[in-house]
Order: C-alpha cells, then sequence, then structure tokens
C-alpha cells in the first residue's frame, strides 16, 4: 500500500526555505540535485513510512534524513503522510 504525502503549510515554507539557500549559495545544479534527493526520499516513505526512527519527544512524529544537512519531520496517518517540516541539520536549536 501506498501513502498519499501531504504536506503543511509550514513544510512548504522550510523547504523552499532551503531550497533557495542552496541555489544562492551552491547553485541551482546543486539545488536541483537536492530537489530530486527530496522526492526520491518522500517516495521512499510513502511506501515504506516506518523506515525512519520516531522522536523521543513525539513518538508519533519521525525524523527523515534527506543529507547529512537536512532532516523532515513526518506523521504517519491513517492512509496518508504528513510532512511536518524540513530542518537545517546546521541550525542550533529545533523550535517546535
Amino acid at each position: 500500500m501506498r501513502f498519499e504525502i501531504v504536506l503543511t503549510h509550514t513544510a512548504v515554507e522550510t523547504y523552499e526555505a532551503i531550497f533557495e539557500r542552496i541555489n544562492l549559495k551552491w547553485g541551482r545544479n546543486t539545488a536541483e540535485k537536492f530537489e530530486a534527493k527530496v522526492f526520491q526520499t518522500l517516495a521512499q516513505i510513502s511506501e515504506t513510512p516506518l523506515i525512519f526512527k520516531s522522536t523521543a519527544e513525539r513518538p508519533n512524529v519521525r525524523q527523515g534524513r534527506i543529507n547529512k544537512n537536512c532532516s523532515f519531520f513526518y506523521e504517519v496517518n491513517s492512509f496518508e503522510i504528513q510532512i511536518l517540516f524540513f530542518w537545517d541539520n546546521r541550525q542550533d536549536v529545533l523550535i517546535g
């Protein structure tokens, strides 16, 4: 069974901010490679949603990894996976 992927407003905003930062700092080619990796990872969790570990603070929320610099947090519901937000791992503090 394949789960539908749904992005929250915060997920869209945080993804776009990270994408734009990559684009400005390392160029369009690197940003497009990042985008491809995001889509590949989201497709992977749509088929195997429990592949990433749950967080200690909220067991129903899982932390996925795009690369060493970027993670995302998501919640698995009955028929969908809700992407909560993307996270630049170089940031100091996780708020939320």
